[in-house]
């Protein structure tokens, strides 16, 4: 009976070992798991120390560990060395398990930790220890740092416009975000912003002009960065040009403002309602294109876009299109030679010229005068212009030449050639451009326009040629020379073998210099002799040939505006004082007063 007590004893003692441990055991357990759910980078507490020591000691400190070297799958660590310590524990932290498990022990004061995942997040605990004591120092936890990302790859550029552009490439799910570059074609990048996913759109840029990216990935922060993405071009779209369109005999012209940044134009025509390419004009300034053989009073639709090159990708960006402009081809008149205003001598005589000032009325030689031509309209290489503005007047050989431009600025100046004894318009020359061509002269060889601060030659022998062939007009493409002068040219004559120009200006006195011209056959030169002091307002002059200079002055045309003039002066030069020093006019007649 006492036997089997005992091993009731025992069996009884052996449960309460079992539920004692199962108690302790669980404790444990719910220790372990309330651990790891506070548990952190910076929380050690849970960290199961390798090795023999265990034990810390306060003598034996470790300083902040360094990351010294970064790449996209390693980090390099470094620290002071720790008196007495003979080696160091390290630990890495499982950023998904939330702890942290044992990586290496090394006698050194740095490592290279490798094989890691980039741009990737990343702490280390350390801890030193010395092997004779079996203690060590507190855990030292590095500070956050993130692996280098990778290199953004597949980088497209689309959606273009003036203004902006869609950058797009592949998402790196590592990446923090994105660094984006642009530059010109100088290369000089510059940030010009940051996205968190692989999409950016560029909305600060200048019509018509080449930029080039880059974006570089960053993982943590922005200064933790990848390899850069290689340079990808591209062009922002030049802007739609703005066409005026006009119809002339069997042709319609399209004309434009050149468009920045654009390298040519596309015109475009619509043939049973759809459009297509009519032609292509390349260079910027190539601002017009006129569509002939055409049929008249048909109706005809186009529309115009810009292209601009880019050489560094070989592809071609092309603007929007223009309104839509609609052209109808019509006949256009002969160069008309009536009269606009006055229709006969008896009308002209009651004009308030004629009236109200006494002296032109006297002096008028009617017999002589003639109606210029063009007034009612101008046969403009077969368009039509009726707002063509009178401007000089000169004698050459045996034909009158009256320069005009358009007063609306559509259609290029022109120079109205008359006979000298019937005064017939024999042909019109069609300048190059719309020139002022305030003033006109003639050197024996050359007539001479003035246009700003130049003056532009034609040779005698070109209008010639056109004269002996009777063509209607003849159209220029280009001057013989063109001379820039160190003043504004508003009107010339010749006198005593030089060219004389005159200046214009409102409010100051101008300058009449001369030139004396060299290689008039050839190519014209120009060298300034004499400068003369003249009034304000000088419009024309013209030297008599008893040496008296008469000048034409007005401005405005309404009597209650600013400067307010119309009248002729008479004047005798002294030109024998007249040098490269300014010497004044000495006055020979009053003013001759012409104030319709």
């Amino acid at each position: 009976m006492k036997k089997i007590r005992n091993y009731k004893t025992l069996a009884f003692g052996l449960a309460v070992l079992l539920f004692m441990l199962q108690i302790t055991s669980s404790a444990a357990i719910w220790q372990t798991e309330k651990a790891k759910a506070a548990t952190g980078p910076q929380d050690t507490s849970t960290i199961v120390v390798s090795g023999a020591a265990v034990t810390v000691d306060p003598n034996i400190v470790m300083s902040a560990v360094t990351a010294v070297e970064i790449t996209k799958y390693s980090i390099a660590y470094q620290w002071s060395a720790v008196p007495n310590a003979t080696s160091y524990y390290v630990y890495k932290y499982d950023t998904v398990q939330e702890k942290y498990d044992f990586y290496t022990v090394t006698t050194g004061t740095s490592i290279q930790v490798a094989g890691l995942a980039a741009g990737e997040e990343y702490y280390f605990a350390f801890y030193a220890v010395n092997d004779q004591t079996a203690c060590r120092s507190d855990f030292v936890v590095s500070s956050q740092v993130f692996t280098k990302p990778e290199k953004v790859e597949n980088f497209t550029i689309s959606d273009n416009t003036t203004t902006s552009v869609v950058l797009r490439w592949t998402d790196i799910p590592s990446a923090t975000g994105y660094i984006i570059y642009r530059a010109g074609t100088g290369g000089n990048f510059k940030k010009i912003g940051v996205a968190s996913t692989g999409e950016y759109k560029d909305t600060t840029l200048s019509a018509g002009k080449t930029y080039q990216y880059k974006i570089v990935a960053y993982a943590g922060t922005e200064a933790n960065v990848g390899e850069e993405s290689p340079a990808v071009f591209t062009c922002s779209l030049p802007a739609a040009p703005t066409v005026t369109i006009k119809g002339g005999n069997q042709r319609v012209r399209l004309t434009w403002p050149a468009v920045t940044g654009a390298n040519g134009y596309h015109v475009y025509i619509n043939q049973n309602d759809q459009y297509v390419l009519l032609t292509t004009l390349e260079g910027k300034s190539n601002k017009k294109f006129i569509h002939t053989n055409l049929e008249n009073n048909q109706i005809y639709k186009y529309y115009v876009t810009a292209y601009r090159n880019n050489v560094y990708n070989g592809m071609v960006y092309e603007s929007k299109a223009s309104i839509e402009k609609t052209g109808i081809p019509m006949e256009v008149s002969a160069t008309s030679t009536q009269p606009k205003l006055y229709k006969s001598k008896s009308l002209f005589k009651k004009s308030a010229a004629c009236k109200k000032n006494k002296d032109f009325s006297k002096k008028l030689d009617y017999a002589k005068s003639f109606a210029i031509p063009g007034m009612l309209n101008t046969n403009v290489a077969e368009f039509g212009c009726g707002t063509m503005v009178p401007q000089g007047i000169t004698l050459a050989k045996s034909y009158f030449f009256v320069t005009a431009y358009d007063g609306r600025g559509e259609e290029n100046s022109v120079v109205y050639v008359l006979t000298k004894d019937d005064k017939e318009l024999v042909t019109t020359i069609i300048l190059p451009n719309k020139s002022h061509a305030g003033g006109i002269a003639f050197d024996g060889k050359n007539l001479w326009i003035t246009q700003a601060k130049t003056l532009r030659s034609i040779p005698f022998k070109t209008i010639k040629k056109a004269l002996d062939e009777e063509a209607p007009y003849l159209e220029l493409s280009s001057y013989g020379v063109e001379i820039t002068l160190p003043q504004q040219a508003a009107t010339v004559t010749y006198y005593k073998k030089l060219l004389w120009v005159a200046s214009y200006d409102e409010l100051k006195p101008g300058y009449l210099v001369s030139y004396k011209i060299s290689k008039k056959g050839s190519k014209p030169e120009l060298t300034p002799l004499k400068t003369i002091s003249m009034p304000t307002r000088v419009q024309g002059i013209a030297f008599s040939s008893n040496g008296r200079l008469i000048v034409s002055r007005s401005c405005q045309t309404d009597p209650k505006k600013r400067g307010y003039m119309h009248q002729l002066d008479v004047y005798k030069p002294n030109l024998k004082k007249a040098s490269k020093v300014l010497s004044l006019l000495e006055r020979f007649a009053a003013p001759l007063l012409f104030r319709p």
